[in-house]
């Protein structure tokens, strides 16, 4: 709404006329100006004057909006519009005000009903329909869009808390609905009694979706009921059927239980009897009491037994570890002493006959007592194979020394047999040559034992 000031008429004669209008909070003015006398001097203007200008428009708080302008026949005498409404525009106006009076209205009276199930989609209606309208900028336009943005947000506000409220119902009626699994009638129903008071607590979740859940917790307690008539209809059956079960239940313990090979593979398979007897049902306070106090039997036969074993199985475990300890200490201690000979060579090699003969130590020391073990045995073999490498080597190296120089030998009879003058001097060269090659091969094939051995 662009608001101008009323124009200046030039005109001491000009006339205005208000009207206080409370469709919006204001007034309608009108000003007419421009008459002429006879002689064509300003005059008092009148509704019939000919040639008067007249100004038509609202008024708020002393700011003016023009509608209409008809120009004096002195300015020419054009009309011009101060909206796009042209000569409708207060009427248009009035509509609007009243329009969203109305939707106020509407709209307080979803927020009285919202738990209807349409409310939600009549509010977004009134909703978008208010907010299509235009704004005159009037007082009483202030008044109704408070009025409305009140009432969207006690909605909105209201909504959530549905939401949420249906949130935890559906939570509610899911729990419920374990119920149909549960063969202990009296809990099924003390079950459905506590959530049914949940629910009672819980404000409304929408008028619809609270018949609903009201319905279905209805429908499930009806459907218990019904099974429980059929149960005890059938009662005599069914006890037999326990009974049946439950002696084919304590048979099986007796075999889990008779002479265990895995004394927790055992626990497990007992705990699922245990579940089956459960399961079972009643085959009458007398019939049960007999049949449990032979189960009870077996099971507490059976955990005694698991009992002691696990307990001197522990003592080993323990007995293990302590030996094993000691073990690793020696080790330890041995290598540290870096002596090689024989006498700890024997040791160390005793410690590995000691450390199998000490058994088992337990999952969770097992695998670290032989890691710490072969690691304190690992630098003392180590150490030992490196001195052993060594001397093995030195020894080879000597060896490859000797026949470097039966080669220069070799080399130098070679020689002097080209030289000598008697064939009777160059074949005991040769006889000499041949004796130093065949030592070089003896020492050759040492060579590679020694090798054999180093590797």
């Amino acid at each position: 709404m662009n608001w101008q000031n009323k124009p200046e008429f030039n005109d001491p004669f000009t006339k205005a006329r208000t009207r206080v209008h409370n469709t919006f909070g204001g007034k309608t003015v009108e000003f007419i100006y421009g008459a002429k006398d006879a002689d064509g001097n300003p005059a008092e203007p009148k509704d019939d004057s000919a040639g008067i200008g007249r100004w038509t428009g609202i008024e708020v708080n002393g700011q003016y909006q023009m509608f209409t302008w008809q120009h004096s026949a002195e300015e020419g005498g054009a009309v011009e519009y101060g909206t796009e409404y042209n000569e409708n525009a207060l009427t248009v106006m009035e509509d609007s005000i009243l329009k969203k009076q109305e939707l106020c209205r509407q709209a307080e009276s979803i927020l009285r009903d919202i738990d209807s199930a349409d409310a939600e989609e009549k509010m977004n209606a009134v909703r978008d329909e208010f907010n299509a309208l235009g704004n005159w900028e009037t007082p009483k336009e202030a008044e109704y869009q408070k009025r409305f943005d009140l009432v969207m947000s006690r909605f909105d506000e209201r909504a959530e808390k549905v939401k949420a409220n249906k949130t935890l119902k559906e939570e509610i009626l899911a729990r419920a609905e374990a119920v149909k699994e549960i063969t202990n009638f009296n809990e099924a129903r003390k079950t459905l009694r506590a959530l049914r008071s949940e629910l009672s607590d819980i404000g409304s979740a929408g008028e619809a979706n609270d018949d609903a859940f009201w319905s279905r917790l209805n429908e499930l307690d009806a459907d218990v009921r019904r099974r429980q008539r059929q149960y005890f209809d059938e009662l005599d059956t069914h006890r037999e059927n326990a009974r049946i079960k439950k002696e084919e239940v304590i048979e099986n313990a007796r075999k889990v239980t008779e002479n265990p090979a895995n004394w927790k593979a055992a626990g497990d398979q007992l705990n699922n009897l245990f579940n089956e007897w459960k399961a079972a049902g009643s085959a009458g306070r007398e019939v049960d009491d007999e049949l449990w106090q032979k189960f009870n039997e077996l099971r507490q036969s059976f955990f005694t037994r698991r009992q002691a074993f696990f307990d001197e199985r522990n003592a080993q475990w323990a007995k293990s570890i302590e030996a094993k300890t000691a073990l690793i200490k020696e080790a330890s201690e041995i290598t540290a002493e870096k002596d090689y000979g024989k006498e700890k060579t024997e040791r160390m090699k005793a410690l590995d006959r000691e450390w199998k003969a000490a058994g088992y130590s337990g999952k969770n020391d097992n695998d670290r007592l032989w890691d710490e073990f072969c690691k304190a045995k690992e630098e003392f073999w180590s150490a030992k194979k490196a001195i052993s490498d060594k001397r093995f080597q030195d020894q080879i190296d000597a060896r490859q020394s000797k026949i470097d120089g039966l080669n220069k030998q070799i080399e130098d009879l070679e020689y002097r047999m080209t030289i000598v003058p008697k064939p009777a001097m160059k074949k005991d060269l040769e006889t000499s040559v041949y004796l130093k090659k065949g030592e070089i091969d003896s020492i050759e094939k040492e060579i590679e034992d020694l090798k054999t051995k180093l590797n």
